[in-house]
């Protein structure tokens, strides 16, 4: 006998299951960093003004974080082992990151003269004048370097606790698979 289909992965699954973890890791994660990049971009060009509420960065932010998590779960669910969700979800957010942050500072080029009266940006603004600089441009570039390895870091941190996340959620998921193939294998033996 066949084993049931409701304790059988969907067939989409077995593609992805086969490709190798990190390398995948890596290239979600410039997929992500270029499409999150290609979506900031195009919300300034509509809307430069618009503040980053919570609200706003939920909305943003919650898929990425969801996709590093499932790549934990993905890696996970290949290897067996929660560490390789880890992983998979800390190099998927570090290679997101870096991509994003270079579609950021492209953003911030593009759309400085419209940025500068931001409501999120009077403290940037107000340190820009206080620094005597001549240049804003300069002065945002350097600013938004300067804080890049700390918000890299931050995210692949987020990223390595969504994986974990979603290695956990395919070590439960891989077990009751598992389970439920056993008890079928026994039913079938009595």
């Amino acid at each position: 006998m066949g084993t049931d289909a409701r304790t059988r992965p969907p067939r989409w699954t077995e593609n992805l299951l086969r490709m190798p973890g990190r390398v995948d890791g890596v290239v979600l994660g410039v997929l992500l960093g270029v499409a999150f990049g290609v979506w900031d971009i195009v919300a300034t060009w509509l809307d430069p003004l618009a503040d980053d509420t919570p609200g706003a960065l939920l909305i943003f932010y919650g898929p990425m974080f969801a996709a590093w998590g499932f790549a934990g779960f993905m890696a996970a669910r290949r290897s067996g082992r929660v560490m390789e969700g880890v992983k998979a979800g800390a190099m998927s957010a570090l290679a997101t990151f870096v991509v994003f942050y270079v579609a950021n500072l492209v953003r911030v080029n593009l759309f400085l003269t419209a940025m500068r009266s931001r409501a999120d940006w009077v403290n940037l603004m107000l340190r820009f004048h206080a620094s005597g600089s001549e240049s804003l441009r300069a002065f945002v570039n350097y600013d938004y370097v300067k804080g890049a390895p700390l918000k890299i870091g931050v995210a692949s941190l987020i990223g390595a606790v969504s994986g974990m996340i979603g290695g956990l959620a395919a070590s439960i998921s891989h077990r009751k698979s598992r389970l439920a193939d056993d008890t079928i294998h026994d039913s079938q033996r009595e």
